[in-house]
């Protein structure tokens, strides 16, 4: 028999089964809900219109949305970062407009931009969705990810944007930029964030 405030080990893991069925259904519903309004479309025309602001001739460039982030930890604590972006981008050059979701709402930074010419090392395989482009001295320029699927969920995670011809896109550009890039500097990649080359 069990006394008040004793649970046997049954219990005690259908309580726990109870609440990650209820936190998976939350899951389940708010992808649901977030891929129903990023078929709409308004984060994204939020997004294009920033780019549309901030970056000239803007229909001489594919657009897209970028993320990245990247844990460090100081001693046992892990600290995470985020960046976002409004990117747009061709052949010669990226535009890059920072992004923030302060209070909900968008808003943007001061863009600038990254020619091919300036990029020393592309740092990226050609199946994955990130890149680090790092300048002629190995100092890292900036990283990014674009995502066929963003969808809001919590405090980092800002917008519901489906953008699956602009990430390929973004995939085509990168491959080809690593390619090109590396090829004429000399550079072999190892595929591995922040460690672009052997030393």
């Amino acid at each position: 028999m069990l006394l008040s405030g004793d649970y046997s080990w049954q219990q005690i893991a259908l309580g726990w089964g109870v609440l990650i069925a209820a936190a998976c259904i939350y899951v389940a519903i708010s992808n649901k809900v977030g891929r129903k309004k990023a078929k709409t479309g308004e984060d994204r025309e939020t997004i294009w219109n920033i780019l549309q602001k901030a970056v000239p001739n803007i229909e001489q460039y594919t657009r897209a949305y970028a993320t990245w982030e990247w844990s460090t930890y100081q001693g046992r604590k892990k600290i995470t970062d985020y960046w976002y972006y409004a990117i747009a981008f061709n052949d010669q050059e990226i535009c890059i407009v920072p992004l923030s979701f302060a209070g909900g709402d968008a808003s943007y930074s001061q863009p600038f931009r990254i020619a091919k010419d300036q990029v020393g090392i592309v740092n990226s395989k050609p199946e994955v969705n990130w890149v680090e482009l790092y300048d002629k001295n190995r100092q890292e320029m900036i990283s990014m990810m674009v995502s066929k699927e963003n969808l809001k969920f919590g405090k980092f995670e800002p917008v519901n944007i489906m953008q699956e011809e602009e990430a390929d896109a973004f995939m085509s550009w990168k491959n080809k930029w690593m390619n090109d890039i590396n090829a004429a500097n000399g550079i072999t990649v190892t595929g591995k964030m922040k460690k672009p080359v052997k030393k």
